[in-house]
């Protein structure tokens, strides 16, 4: 048996002894942060409730409405060797670590089947603003001597928090009295020290840490651009209980519950969620906020970028402004929505596609196999450690044009490259086979990659993947070519008209163009012009391409 347990907290900005307020009782869009949890654990057990403070009776009776709670109680009273069998498990939840996903359990409950003595945590990385961070490396004179970028979940990995930890009753026994559940990132370093086995589980995309106000914000933004689907952005989604007095404004989006009310001359802008209980006085201007239940925006107040909650009418007292949140989440939830069609579409053909390219080319691929074997023998095949969609790593395949092993020889040979930026290209390079100079200019030596296609790894069409290594030089180039499947060829593949001088230029342009261009009429100009070049040993004008651009890069 499974059985949920979930930590609640104050964070500063909700502060202490304010009611009921408290993070599992944070609004979030339509609803609140337990639910929202709960909904996302799908289990079918009621959860137990620890929190650091003194319940009281209101507090309890919110959190069981809130979550149908079996038991709320504080985390010193919580004695889990008293209530549960050494084969029952206990699923630990922080809030404070919310993913836009529901939680992937299905590792952490493999686990649970294979061993009764095993912890699995899913552990939150640390996040720099655009995914990379960079650190200044100083000599002992304290001059600059390198600056080092770093990447988010690539080259950076740095635990900042764990959300949630599945854990046998029995490991807890040799803990100290009480548990050490002030976080779970505490209850994991003790089962550690106590020798528990443990594995963690890293969480996917986005992590808000609600501790902090402003990612309680950022969350809620998420959360009501997703309830939008990318339409209808500038209409307010307003509850038909909710009391909105018709002279005040909503320029949404935003989310007004059941209850809430919003006088006379005031103004709300999102993405903003005014919950129920929760009151906007007249003339009040609240801009990108959250008003929580019992909340009073006072009249003629304003509160920017702010999270109000029950027990205070003011967010500071000088009733100063947060910062305004950006507004890239709305301009990428509507080209996520325009987009979704697209994608799942281009899929298909191109797993279809690809199928029938195997099944029709198999003679062809089985001769150039059998050649490759013959003229240096091992494998055919060699699959290099590409990035795909979201910086996931596959092996991209091509049929083998170097002797075995040539690839750790390229660092000794980096002084003779003739190409610029990250890519390697020698023209006679001393690893190529003979039959690889006469796969390598007809192209057929990326056939293979018709079965990335099929696996889902790769598109026909999209910008060339490529190794980290080579991603990490110009950041906006990397997010970008990362936000879509790579493609057997592309825009630059087929525009390219700098080879001899070093085209590292153009292939950032090329890339960024197509993913902002991108649709089914590029992609078929692409690939009829992919054959027309002979798999780009010419180039098209870019202009034919698409046709508001020039050729130049």
């Amino acid at each position: 048996m499974i059985l949920p347990v979930l930590l609640d907290s104050r964070p500063p900005y909700i502060g202490p002894g304010l009611g009921h307020a408290s993070l599992l009782l944070a609004p979030v869009a339509a609803t609140r942060v337990a639910p929202l949890i709960q909904s996302r654990l799908a289990s079918a057990q009621k959860p137990i409730v620890l929190c650091p403070f003194e319940p009281d009776v209101e507090y309890v009776e919110a959190v069981r409405a809130a979550c149908g709670a079996e038991r709320v109680m504080h985390v010193s009273e919580f004695r889990p060797e008293e209530t549960y069998e050494p084969s029952d498990w206990l699923l630990f939840v922080d809030p404070a670590w919310c993913s836009l996903d529901p939680l992937r359990l299905s590792s952490a409950l493999n686990d649970a089947a294979r061993s009764r003595s095993r912890a699995t945590h899913l552990v939150a990385l640390s996040q720099h603003a655009g995914g990379m961070g960079e650190r200044v490396e100083l000599s002992a004179q304290g001059q600059v001597r390198k600056v080092q970028r770093y990447y988010d979940g690539a080259t950076w990995s740095r635990l900042e928090g764990v959300a949630c930890s599945l854990v046998s009753a029995s490991c807890l026994r040799p803990l100290k009295d009480p548990l050490p559940l002030d976080s779970l990132a505490d209850l994991r370093t003790a089962l550690t020290m106590r020798g528990i086995p443990s594995r963690d589980v890293t969480i996917e995309g986005p992590v808000f840490n609600l501790t902090r106000e402003r990612e309680l914000l950022r969350l809620n933004e998420h959360l009501v651009f997703d309830l939008y689907g990318g339409r209808d952005l500038a209409q307010a989604r307003v509850d038909a209980e909710a009391a909105v007095h018709p002279s005040s404004r909503l320029v949404g989006p935003m989310v007004i519950q059941r209850g809430a009310s919003i006088e006379a001359g005031a103004v709300v802008i999102g993405p903003s969620v005014i919950e129920s209980g929760a009151r906007v006085g007249r003339g009040a201007r609240v801009v990108q906020s959250v008003v929580a239940s019992g909340a009073v925006v006072p009249a003629e107040a304003t509160i920017r970028g702010r999270a109000l909650f029950h027990g205070s009418t003011h967010p500071s007292p000088a009733g100063g402004a947060g910062r305004l949140l950006p507004l890239d989440v709305a301009r990428s939830q509507a080209r996520r929505g325009r987009s979704r069609g697209y994608a799942a579409v281009k899929a298909a053909i191109d797993r279809l596609s690809a199928l029938v390219a195997l099944i029709v080319l198999a003679p062809l691929l089985a001769v150039i196999a059998a050649v490759i074997r013959i003229e240096s023998g091992g494998s055919a095949l060699f699959g290099d450690l590409r990035e795909g969609r979201g910086g996931r790593l596959f092996k991209c395949l091509k049929f083998r044009t170097m002797r075995q092993g040539s690839n750790l020889e390229q660092r000794a040979l980096l002084q003779q490259n003739q190409v610029d930026g990250p890519q390697f290209k020698l023209d006679k390079d001393p690893r190529v086979t003979r039959v690889g100079r006469w796969l390598r200019p007809t192209s057929l030596d990326e056939l293979p990659q018709f079965v990335n296609v099929l696996r889902g790894e790769m598109s026909l069409i999209g910008p060339r993947p490529s190794p980290f290594r080579e991603n990490q030089t110009c950041v906006p180039w990397r997010e970008a070519r990362l936000s879509v499947q790579p493609g057997i060829t592309g825009l630059w593949q087929v525009c390219r008209h700098d080879r001899q001088d070093g085209d590292f230029h153009q292939w950032i342009y090329f890339d960024l163009l197509y993913v902002q261009h991108m649709s089914f009429w590029l992609d078929l100009k692409i690939a009829i012009a992919t054959v027309l070049t002979l798999g780009g040993r010419h180039h098209v004008p870019l202009r034919w391409m698409i046709p508001t651009h020039e050729a130049g890069a």
